[in-house]
């Protein structure tokens, strides 16, 4: 089955699931309206037959059912919204097959000043590899995702990555049952660092005041009381006092356990998402390391973070008013809450951070996993140590569709080395350059490669692609690529030996400037490139430049070509060794008018 089959398929199935679970959620919408009625229809019959021990005995058991359906129904609601979200994803996997996504993030709040290559490659924006990739749902899964692509990884941390992803890939039911629950975090929640804040804010010293302490034990003297009275044993004033006692303590402790609560609302319907995602991480038996020590790091997260999710979920009840009266008044229902919180906080607040970088992580092994197993010809690179190895076979860019992808071969061995790429216009210079850019990015983030084979070492891409006028800085777009240019050098001329060797493409270089000057210019740096470590790709209408180091063996030629066909231009976009000394932009000056 193609992956588009299995993503049709995976729909169809949860379509029906929605509907299956919407017939329950109406079934117990009717029963909760049924059994509010009849309970106060009933305990009305007591009041007016009987006494007021038997109207409180049919409140108490009408609302231990009503809680318990309550609890049902919100477990339905739950069912039907995560096959929903999985019914959302399965459409937006068959839209990223033909690069259409319906995803709005387009991960540009990650971006770095002055980066390397990011603005180059379309790592981020509208049309870019971080909308190809991204199944993050969380904030700190968005932001890690962005992390990967824009820091390569070392050669260990790589192979790890490649093991677990591969891994993944397989376990398409596991991975969408979580890439759901976790949507269902983005749509209830408050950015992480909501959540992070309320974790890291100072203990709550409320709690610690004599009239929080005595509210605390009170409710177990009113109840029993409060028994006692419906039987007989105890006189209806005492019980009446203790409840005056427990109206005075609400009201001097409501503003500020108030306050404190509303913070929590902000989380509450998070923590719900939170416990599915720990829990199916918990659950699931890994193979490869990686996974196994993320899964370790947040075993203890299931029951805490359910934990917690109970307490909030306690607390939630405050706002139904009869539940506040009837149950909330007698056991002071939000002190006790509101004193479990704190103390689930208090233990937890170290581990709360760890647990959100695992699902984080979780979630960025799922998106290259999700990509790997909707590309299945794509391949898992071989990583080598030390110097400048970068050999593909077949290399195409991801970005485009299969149908309308030329791939290429291409080999580049030993530090201080150039490949000089002459061409026509339009004949697939800068899309070659992007090509292998961003292939030896996704290997060096861990993630599979379009190719028959593949293989490069650690190294530190850098692009000089898209210069623009800045009318801000002032700068003309020559300028800027001079700038540009300064960083590479500078870049390159730190002598620290734990750093990645720099593979550089410059695109056009020195296209601002008159031919002598390009080529001059152009002529410079490739011979003070030579004395670094760095290797790269140039790319430049300057033939001379070409044909000067033609001889030399730091230096090898490539060329893309055009012809015309029948008075049109004709591009096969594949790479041939050697200059290229046919050029086109007589033909397409001629096409638009311009009498040659």
């Amino acid at each position: 089955m193609t992956p588009l089959e299995t993503f049709q398929s995976r729909k169809i199935h949860f379509q029906s699931l929605v509907e299956h679970f919407q017939k329950q959620y109406n079934q117990w919408a009717v029963f909760r309206a049924f059994l509010f009625a009849i309970t106060a229809l009933v305990g009305y019959f007591c009041y007016e037959l009987y006494d007021f021990a038997y109207t409180l005995l049919v409140l108490i058991i009408g609302i231990a059912l009503f809680l318990f359906s309550v609890t049902k129904h919100l477990k339905v609601k739950y069912l039907r919204d995560k096959n929903k979200e999985l019914i959302a994803l399965n459409e937006d996997e068959i839209q990223r097959l033909s690069n259409q996504f319906n995803r709005t993030e387009t991960g540009e709040a990650f971006v770095e000043d002055k980066h390397f290559y990011a603005n180059d490659l379309d790592i981020f924006g509208n049309q870019s590899l971080y909308k190809l990739l991204n199944r993050t749902h969380t904030f700190g899964g968005a932001k890690m995702l962005a992390d990967w692509i824009l820091h390569p990884a070392q050669t260990n941390e790589i192979l790890n990555r490649q093991k677990a992803i591969q891994e993944l890939s397989a376990k398409i039911d596991w991975r969408q049952d979580l890439e759901a629950s976790a949507m269902l975090i983005e749509e209830v929640a408050e950015p992480t660092d909501k959540l992070l804040a309320w974790n890291n804010a100072p203990a709550n010293q409320t709690i610690k005041k004599s009239l929080f302490q005595i509210a605390r034990y009170l409710p177990y003297l009113t109840i029993p009381v409060a028994i006692a009275w419906i039987v007989g044993f105890v006189p209806a004033y005492i019980v009446l006092v203790l409840f005056m006692a427990h109206g005075m303590i609400l009201k001097q402790i409501f503003e500020e356990v108030s306050i404190a609560l509303e913070q929590t609302n902000r989380i509450a319907g998070a923590m719900k998402a939170y416990a599915a995602v720990s829990e199916l991480i918990v659950a699931e038996n890994f193979q490869e390391e990686k996974l196994n020590d993320l899964k370790h790091k947040i075993s203890e997260a299931s029951p805490a973070i359910k934990a917690l999710e109970d307490i909030l979920n306690k607390l939630a009840n405050r706002s139904n008013p009869f539940f506040a009266f009837v149950v909330g008044v007698p056991t002071l229902w939000d002190i006790q809450y509101f004193i479990k919180l704190e103390n689930w906080k208090q233990a937890h607040r170290d581990n709360l951070p760890i647990w959100l970088a695992v699902i984080a992580e979780f979630e960025v092994l799922n998106s290259f996993s999700g990509y790997h197993f909707a590309n299945p010809t794509f391949i898992n690179p071989t990583i080598v140590t030390g110097g400048v190895t970068l050999k593909a076979k077949d290399l195409g860019h991801p970005m485009i569709k299969a149908s309308k992808r030329i791939a290429n071969d291409i080999e580049l061995i030993g530090e201080g080395k150039t490949i000089i790429i002459t061409g026509s216009n339009m004949s697939g210079k800068s899309t070659f350059q992007r090509t292998v850019a961003i292939n030896v990015v996704l290997a060096l983030a861990g993630g599979v490669v379009c190719a028959e084979s593949f293989e490069c070492s650690c190294l530190q891409v850098f692009t000089s692609m898209r210069s623009n006028d800045s009318l801000e800085e002032g700068t003309s777009s020559f300028y800027a690529e001079l700038k540009r240019l300064k960083q590479l050098i500078d870049e390159v001329a730190t002598t620290d030996t734990n750093k990645a060797s720099i593979l550089y493409f410059l695109d056009e270089i020195l296209k601002g400037t008159n031919s002598k000057d390009r080529h001059e210019g152009a002529r410079a740096l490739m011979l003070q490139l030579h004395k670094t470590s760095a290797s790269g790709f140039i790319s430049t209408h300057d033939v001379e430049l070409g044909d000067e180091f033609d001889e030399q063996d730091f230096v090898k030629n490539y060329s893309f070509s055009s012809e015309v066909v029948n008075d049109d231009l004709v591009f096969d976009y594949k790479l041939r060794e050697g200059v290229c000394h046919s050029f086109n932009a007589s033909q397409l000056m001629k096409r638009i008018g311009i009498e040659m």
